[in-house]
C-alpha cells in the first residue's frame, strides 16, 4: 500500500477494533473520501483489505457495514490462535532480529512510561499492546503467518473493547510480554510457546468471565 492507503486502512482498522466505528454501523464511501482525504480508488482497495480482516461486510443493495460481533465465530478464533500464537512464539525465539528485540523493549518502556496515566488515555496503551504484537508477528520472519495472526488478533481485539476492560487489566496483559522479552533475549523456544499460548488462554478466560457476569 502507499502511505496514504496504509494510513487510512491502519486508521479505520484501528476505529473498528476500538469500537469508534460500532458494530454494523454504515461506511459511506463519499464521507470516508472526504475524511481521509482520499480517492475513491485507494478507498476501495483498503475497504477490499478490511474485507479480507472480517473487520466489515459489503453489500450490494445496503452498501458497506462494521461487521457484527459474534461470539461464535471469537470462539472459532481463538482455537486456531492460541496455537498459532505458540508457533509464532517458537519462530520469534529462533529468528528474531536485535533490531526487532530493540522494538520490543522499546514498546515496553513506552508502557511503563504510560502507567501513570493509563486511566486518562487507553489509546496509547492500546496501541501498545497491537504495535507489540506486530513485531512479534514479524519477527517470526513467516509472512503466511504473520498475515493470518494479524488478522486473527484484530478480530479477537474486538471483543476485549467491546466488554471495556479495564487499564489495569490491559496494564496486566503486559506483564506476559516482559515475561516473553525475557524468554525472547535467551532464545528459549518452547518458553516463548508456552507465554503466547498462556496469553491467549487468559484473555479467553476474561473475556468468558465478562460475558458470563
Amino acid at each position: 500500500m502507499t502511505s496514504a492507503k496504509n494510513r487510512t486502512y491502519e486508521n479505520l482498522r484501528y476505529r473498528i477494533i476500538t469500537h469508534d466505528l460500532a458494530p454494523m454501523e454504515s461506511l459511506t464511501e463519499k464521507e470516508l473520501m472526504n475524511h481521509y482525504g482520499i480517492g475513491r480508488t485507494p478507498l476501495r482497495e483498503v475497504m477490499i483489505e478490511l474485507q479480507r480482516d472480517g473487520l466489515i461486510q459489503r453489500f450490494s443493495r445496503s452498501g458497506t457495514l462494521v461487521a457484527p460481533l459474534d461470539f461464535h465465530l471469537f470462539r472459532e478464533i481463538v482455537e486456531i490462535r492460541i496455537n498459532l500464537e505458540g508457533l509464532a512464539g517458537q519462530l520469534a525465539a529462533e529468528k528474531i532480529t536485535e533490531k526487532q528485540l530493540d522494538a520490543l523493549r522499546q514498546v515496553l518502556q513506552k508502557v511503563k512510561d504510560l502507567e501513570a496515566k493509563a486511566d486518562e488515555n487507553l489509546d496509547p496503551l492500546t496501541q501498545c499492546e497491537f504495535d507489540f504484537h506486530n513485531i512479534m508477528y514479524e519477527s517470526t520472519h513467516n509472512q503466511k503467518l504473520r498475515d493470518i495472526l494479524h488478522e486473527l488478533h484484530g478480530i479477537s481485539a474486538r471483543y476485549w473493547h467491546y466488554l471495556v476492560f479495564s487499564s489495569q487489566e490491559l496494564l496486566d496483559q503486559f506483564n506476559d510480554h516482559k515475561e516473553l522479552m525475557d524468554a525472547l533475549d535467551k532464545r528459549d523456544g518452547k518458553s516463548c510457546e508456552y507465554i503466547m499460548r498462556r496469553h491467549i488462554q487468559n484473555f479467553v478466560d476474561k473475556v468468558k468471565d465478562k460475558v458470563l457476569k
